[in-house]
């Protein structure tokens, strides 16, 4: 007779084995939150320097593909438990190296604080702002950086724009996040008065990523295709029209 706790392990595994087989049948899904300006909701669709790389590599590796955008940790859920094949946008750090698998870079960042303007400069080192409460997004490359320093006054957000808001009201001390993309969201804004940033000397590569739903050999398909792209020199001319994407370059 099955106990209660291997029935609901057997209906979890059937569940999963029924998104994955759901999935066989359908376009590629990728999955990713708003990362402006790597990605975004522009007026005609998706856009940013992830976006058309991710079309273009699918093209070439001729693959059938689509995106679909949801709060970010959300998405990252989605690719870890195969409701999804693959993230557009993710951030490689340590903490998840053997979480997913690494298909092509798609930009890098350099982390920054961002601080009420009436606050003053600030440091350039986040372990300055221990005591402060400092509003970090769910699941991100960030909220793994203050865990790793200890950092216990955080305050979680579903998006930057949620946390922007959290600092504008005072609920917050400051923000951490990717700088481009705090920027871009801004700019966006046309909040004023803008907020102080400190650029951090932290930094991360952002790549597409691979969950445990896409097939091996529609991975390897994936990574020839994007070094098709490089070979041809598709992936330097693209960088060039897109120069906010990669700091470092």
């Amino acid at each position: 007779m099955l106990t209660r706790r291997r029935i609901t392990l057997t209906l979890a595994s059937l569940l999963a084995a029924g998104r994955v087989h759901a999935l066989e049948d359908e376009p590629l899904l990728w999955v990713s939150g708003e990362v402006p300006p790597f990605l975004s909701q522009g007026p005609q669709g998706p856009q940013g320097y992830a976006f058309e790389l991710y079309e273009r590599v699918c093209r070439q590796a001729e693959l059938d593909a689509k995106l679909r955008f949801y709060p970010w940790a959300r998405a990252m859920r989605m690719v870890l438990s195969s409701q999804a094949h693959a993230g557009l946008v993710v951030a490689r750090s340590p903490d998840r190296e053997s979480r997913f698998q690494w298909l092509f870079p798609v930009g890098s960042f350099r982390f920054a604080i961002f601080t009420r303007p009436e606050d003053g400069p600030m440091p350039a080192h986040v372990e300055a702002f221990r005591s402060k409460r400092i509003g970090s997004l769910r699941a991100s490359a960030s909220r793994e950086l203050l865990n790793g320093i200890g950092m216990m006054n955080v305050v979680e957000g579903k998006d930057y724009p949620e946390l922007l808001a959290l600092l504008q009201r005072g609920v917050v001390d400051a923000v951490i996040g990717p700088e481009p993309v705090m920027r871009a969201l801004l700019t966006q804004s046309r909040s004023s008065p803008l907020p102080r940033s400190t650029v951090l000397d932290r930094n991360l590569s952002l790549y597409a990523v691979a969950g445990p739903a896409m097939p091996e050999d529609v991975h390897r398909r994936l990574v020839a295709a994007y070094q098709q792209l490089v070979d041809n020199g598709f992936v330097a001319q693209l960088k060039k029209r897109h120069p906010e994407a990669f700091f470092d370059d």
